[in-house]
């Protein structure tokens, strides 16, 4: 029998709560208000979290026996069969969420789905396009919360401003995992080079403080309140520079403090 905790770890729980917080916090920022539509998208967001992960580590196991030998199909504790199921059951899961929401942001869903199916398939093995594609796939759940409370505009704003930084973290997981990679994936550290891989970085920072940046007119307080988080990610891409490690762990955490900022600046 398999224990719960792993099945949490197989969808990475952590950053499945991480994207529910973005649904609400997407929708408290655009509309101050939370809604029976919200909550279903946030479900559904953690729904396909929890797909994402489970068809990553399915087409990884070979990899993460070697890089990540503590994953639940790594180690042999969940099997591909029951992860490949639960993967099809949660995808079901967040169509039919999302179908109570709206028809519009079902076919989203299976938009995103099927995204998700094809990075884990092929567009991860060929780094830009794959780190293009998660940035802007986790950036969505701020959209998903915006449509929620009608307010799809906003939801699109956040994408913008969200997705340079999810691309800077994408391309700083790959220098980590460059070692596990050289044998089957062509992301940027294996192909071009550490040095190419930290300029991405650099410029994923730079475009998300721009982006901070032109927020300050319109929301100048949300603006503010972001400028946190462009420290952060200005200290991971130092740390990067420098050899020091932790870079995608700051910018993380700079992730979860802009979910702050958009539920606190919300007057």
């Amino acid at each position: 029998m398999f224990s719960p905790d792993e099945w949490l770890a197989l969808i990475r729980w952590r950053n499945a709560a991480l994207s529910a917080a973005g649904v609400i916090a997407g929708a408290w920022w655009s509309a101050g208000r939370l809604t029976t539509g919200v909550a279903l998208a946030a479900l559904a967001a953690i729904a396909l979290t929890a797909v994402a992960n489970s068809a990553n580590d399915l087409a990884d196991i070979e990899i993460d026996r070697v890089a990540h030998p503590h994953r639940p199909l790594a180690s042999g504790a969940i099997s591909p069969r029951s992860a490949a199921r639960f993967a099809i059951a949660c995808s079901a899961i967040a169509v039919g969420l999302t179908s109570l929401i709206d028809v519009r942001l079902t076919a989203l869903t299976l938009a995103v789905l099927g995204t998700m199916w094809i990075y884990s398939a092929r567009l991860k093995r060929h780094g830009i396009p794959g780190n293009i594609a998660v940035a802007i796939l986790a950036s969505l759940p701020f959209f998903y919360g915006a449509y929620a409370v009608g307010e799809l505009a906003k939801g699109a704003l956040l994408v913008m401003v969200a997705a340079p930084l999810h691309f800077a973290r994408e391309v700083a997981k790959d220098l980590d995992d460059a070692a596990g990679d050289a044998a089957v994936r062509r992301t940027l550290p294996v192909v071009r080079g550490a040095g190419s891989a930290r300029a991405a970085v650099a410029t994923g920072v730079a475009a998300y403080a721009l982006a901070v940046a032109l927020l300050a007119n319109p929301y100048p307080h949300f603006a503010i309140l972001l400028l946190p988080t462009i420290f952060l990610a200005a200290l991971a891409v130092r740390r990067l520079y420098r050899a020091a490690g932790g870079t995608a762990g700051l910018l993380k955490a700079a992730m979860v403090v802009a979910i702050v900022a958009l539920i606190i600046s919300r007057r």
